[in-house]
């Protein structure tokens, strides 16, 4: 077994715990992940070994299946997903209880980060679109392109000629 540098991080050292304590495959079928991409991440070889592959997702799948921490707020113990879903979810302003928890997720120190800054970094943003030839619709204006709107019962605005207004 060769010796890396991610195999001295804390996330390793559970994992080996874990797979001690049953096997890889009922470790790598807990984290979703194949029991081949495992054992190469446990014996330190293939790309894992030569430092050329990332082992975030690995440590993020461990993490996942394995951590479990004491909730400050309700006192119980919860795994690291639901305490990511109770912190990063829309306010929910309809409950009065649940908005109870969600404030108190907002301050605690367990907040985890968003799954997508912590999974990949940034994508490019695509680039702006040209301006079209006819100028964009603004809402609130009345104007040619929103009339006339006889079913709805608006305003019937008609486009005046200089003749017609002398």
């Amino acid at each position: 077994m060769k010796h890396c540098e991610y195999m001295d991080s804390d996330w390793f050292k559970a994992m080996k715990v874990e797979v001690d304590a049953t096997n890889k495959t009922v470790v790598a079928g807990k984290m979703q992940v194949n029991r081949s991409t495992l054992s190469a991440v446990m014996n330190g070889i293939g790309e894992y070994g030569k430092g050329k592959a990332s082992t975030n997702g690995i440590e993020l799948q461990f993490r996942r299946a394995f951590e479990q921490l004491e909730c400050p707020h309700t006192y119980k113990i919860i795994g690291v997903a639901v305490c990511r879903e109770n912190a990063l979810c829309a306010a929910p302003t309809q409950n009065p209880r649940q908005m109870m928890h969600w404030q108190a997720c907002q301050s605690c120190p367990h907040k985890p980060a968003p799954l997508s800054k912590v999974i990949a970094p940034k994508a490019k943003r695509p680039a702006m679109r040209q301006a079209a030839s006819e100028p964009v619709q603004q809402a609130g204006i009345i104007d040619k392109v929103t009339l006339p709107l006889p079913v709805v019962g608006g305003p019937q605005v008609t486009v005046q000629t200089a003749q017609e207004a002398a």
